[in-house]
C-alpha cells in the first residue's frame, strides 16, 4: 500500500454491478460540479460516453489545449470551441462512441486573416477517449480531489491513439476516501510529474518523451461563487456564472429566495437567518469568490463584516457610493482596517452602465472572470 492511503473502511463510488443503464439524456445536476464528476456518474450509470480533449491546438481560432468535451448517445456535452474543427472532431468521437475504441483526430482548416489577406492554418489535436465504466472510480476521485480543494495532475499517455493510458496523480488522498490506494491508475506524489508542470508553466500540453507522448493536464479546482442574497439580480449572476464554469452557492435569510427550486444551477442553497455564522455555514476559502447582493443594506453590512474574515479570493458587494461609505464608516468604527476595505469591489461589477438585473449579471460575472485571470486592475475604473 502506498504511504498516506486512506482508510480501508470508506470508498470511493463506483459503478453498481446491478445497476441497469439509465437514459442519456439527462442534464449535470448541481453535485456534479466539475467535469470529472459528471463523467463519473455517466460511467457509473451505464451510459457509453467519449472524452474529447484537444490535447495541442495550434492558429487563430479561440480555445486551447485542455478544453473539454462530451459525446453521449444524447448528443453533446460542452464544447471545443464550434466550428469545422469541432465538427471535424465531433465526427471522429462519434465513431469512437460506436466501436469503443479511442482514436487522436488532427483537425485543420485554411482561411484569409482579415489582417493580412495571408492565409492561416488552424489546427488542434484532439483525443476521443473512449471510456469504460472501470474507470468511474478513477474519475470519482478526481472529482473529490477537486470539491476539497486539493492538487492533482492528469497524465495520459497518448502513444497508442487506440489505448490511451490514463493515471491521476495526486498530491495527497482526500478524505475518507479508499478504493483505489493500490491501482495502477492513482500515483500518490507530484515529484514526477513536476518537471512537465514546469516545461509547460503549469499549462494543459502534449510532450515527447523520448518514443512516448504524453498528455499532462493540471486538475484545477473549480472557482466557487457564494451569493449572498437570492434575488433577482442573483438569479441572473448565478445562471450566467454556472455557465462561466463556477461552482454557485447561494445563501439568503428567507428560504423562498434560497430554494433549490429558484436555483437548480447552485450546487448548494442555504438559509441563513441575519446571515449569521456565513463563512463556517458555506465553508468559504481560497476558491471562493463572494458576492454581496442581499435585499437591504444592513444583511450587506453583516454579510460583509462575516466575509472579511474569510480566506476569500473575491469580494464584492452591490450598492452606491453613499451607502458603501455607510457601511464602510461602521466598520472602520469596528475595527476594520482600510486595507482590507480596500480590497472590497464596491459597487460590484465593471462599469459597464448596466440597469437590468440580466445587464448587472454580466458586469458582476465579467468582473469575477477577470479577477480569477489576475486583469481585474486593469479593467476597474477605481473610484
Amino acid at each position: 500500500m502506498r504511504k498516506n492511503a486512506p482508510p480501508k473502511s470508506a470508498s470511493v463510488p463506483g459503478p453498481e454491478a446491478s445497476q441497469a443503464p439509465v437514459s442519456p439524456d439527462v442534464p449535470p445536476r448541481a453535485d456534479q460540479d466539475s467535469l470529472e464528476a459528471r463523467l463519473a456518474w455517466l460511467l457509473e450509470t451505464g451510459i457509453p460516453t467519449v472524452l474529447l480533449t484537444v490535447i495541442s491546438r495550434q492558429g487563430s481560432t479561440p480555445g486551447h489545449a485542455g478544453a473539454h468535451a462530451l459525446l453521449t448517445p444524447a448528443g453533446l456535452e460542452g464544447t471545443l470551441g464550434g466550428g469545422a474543427l469541432e465538427a471535424r472532431a465531433v465526427e471522429a468521437a462519434r465513431l469512437s462512441l460506436e466501436s469503443g475504441i479511442s482514436t487522436r483526430v488532427l483537425c485543420e482548416s485554411a482561411h484569409l486573416s482579415p489582417a493580412s489577406d495571408m492565409a492561416c492554418n488552424d489546427s488542434m489535436n484532439v483525443l476521443c477517449e473512449a471510456l469504460t465504466p472501470e474507470q468511474a472510480r478513477l474519475f470519482a476521485l478526481a472529482g473529490q480531489v477537486l470539491r476539497e480543494g486539493g492538487k492533482a495532475v492528469w497524465i495520459v499517455d497518448v502513444s497508442r491513439e487506440s489505448l490511451p493510458q490514463r493515471r491521476l496523480h495526486l498530491a495527497d488522498w482526500p478524505k475518507d476516501a479508499a478504493g483505489l490506494e493500490d491501482s495502477p491508475a492513482v500515483t500518490l506524489g507530484l515529484e514526477a510529474v513536476l518537471p512537465l508542470l514546469e516545461e509547460l508553466k503549469d499549462k494543459a500540453g502534449l510532450l515527447s518523451l523520448g518514443e512516448r507522448s504524453v498528455y499532462v493536464e493540471p486538475l484545477d479546482a473549480q472557482p466557487v461563487l457564494l451569493l449572498c442574497g437570492g434575488g433577482d439580480v442573483s438569479l441572473e449572476v448565478a445562471t450566467l456564472a454556472h455557465a462561466c464554469g463556477f461552482v454557485v452557492d447561494v445563501a439568503d435569510d428567507r428560504p423562498e429566495f434560497s430554494d433549490p427550486a429558484r436555483f437548480p444551477m447552485a450546487r448548494r442553497c442555504l438559509t441563513l437567518p441575519g446571515f449569521e455564522n456565513l463563512v463556517e455555514a458555506c465553508g468559504i476559502g481560497r476558491r471562493h469568490y463572494v458576492a454581496i447582493i442581499t435585499r437591504e443594506h444592513s444583511l450587506d453590512q453583516e454579510a460583509l463584516t462575516q466575509a472579511l474574515t474569510s480566506h476569500a479570493s473575491y469580494i464584492g458587494m452591490i450598492g452606491s457610493k453613499t451607502m458603501r461609505e455607510q457601511v464602510y464608516a461602521f466598520l472602520r468604527a469596528q475595527g476594520v482596517p482600510d486595507t482590507e476595505l480596500a480590497a472590497v469591489r464596491c459597487p460590484i461589477g465593471l462599469p459597464i452602465g448596466a440597469e437590468t438585473p440580466r445587464q448587472i449579471a454580466v458586469s458582476v460575472v465579467a468582473e469575477l472572470l477577470a479577477a480569477r485571470a489576475g486583469t481585474l486592475q486593469r479593467l476597474r475604473f477605481e473610484d
